[in-house]
């Protein structure tokens, strides 16, 4: 799980691991020991904590806009999301952190869905935005591209059994930057935006999901990313 990706080319990354598990009602009667184990756990310095209806919400900063570590867990959810540099290893390792307090709160539960989601934009050896959308245009076969309506954006979608990635060139101004990275240390840069999407399901009354598999699924998509960066890194 070592970082495989060189730091220097990557300038904005949100990494999210998320676990379903069979709706639990107790969840409400536990979520203020919940907050206190994860607050004294220490996985997020300085947290800030909110309580909703059915859920609970720990974070690094009251205003959300400006969050880049959060973690979201609900009757049926958990999810760990941070924007702060972290490494492949210490976000898994705060991540099971996490969980061990989720597990000592929640002996019993049942894993439905485990998920890993990262979103990351890089430079690549272009930066030329223009020359950037001419080079992605050249990986797709002509007959695909209309010559009466010249390129000014682009995304490809690729959708797989047990997950997706999306690959397009971004500008400055980039929505997607915006969007995914709304806080104000956010880099605005011209280059290449991978998004990827992984996850195992449980279909059958008669599986079950092991925790094992969490490490997996992280792996799997650290592994897409890897593979993606190398083949748009010359752009």
């Amino acid at each position: 799980m070592k970082d495989s990706i060189k730091r220097e080319f990557v300038k904005n990354r949100k990494l999210v691991l998320e676990i379903r598990f069979a709706p639990n009602p107790r969840i409400l009667d536990e979520r203020g020991s919940l907050i206190n184990k994860i607050v004294d756990a220490g996985i997020i310095p300085n947290a800030y904590w909110e309580l909703g209806g059915a859920n609970i919400t720990i974070s690094d900063k009251q205003d959300q806009i400006q969050t880049r570590k959060k973690i979201f867990i609900d009757i049926n959810r958990m999810s760990f999301i941070s924007t702060d540099g972290d490494t492949n290893e210490s976000f898994f390792a705060s991540f099971e952190k996490v969980f061990k307090c989720y597990k000592e709160t929640i002996p019993q539960f049942q894993i439905l869905r485990i998920g890993c989601r990262i979103q990351s934009s890089y430079t690549c050896e272009s930066n030329d935005y223009d020359k950037i959308i001419e080079k992605f245009k050249n990986n797709f076969p002509n007959q695909f591209l209309l010559e009466d309506f010249p390129a000014q954006d682009l995304k490809f979608q690729l959708i797989y059994q047990n997950g997706m990635y999306n690959i397009g060139p971004i500008r400055k101004d980039d929505q997607f930057l915006k969007s995914e990275f709304p806080y104000d240390e956010r880099i605005d840069h011209i280059g290449f935006a991978i998004d990827t999407d992984n996850y195992i399901l449980k279909e059958l009354s008669s599986d079950q999901i092991k925790e094992s598999s969490i490490k997996d699924v992280y792996i799997t998509s650290l592994s897409v990313e890897k593979s993606l960066f190398e083949k748009l890194k010359t752009l």
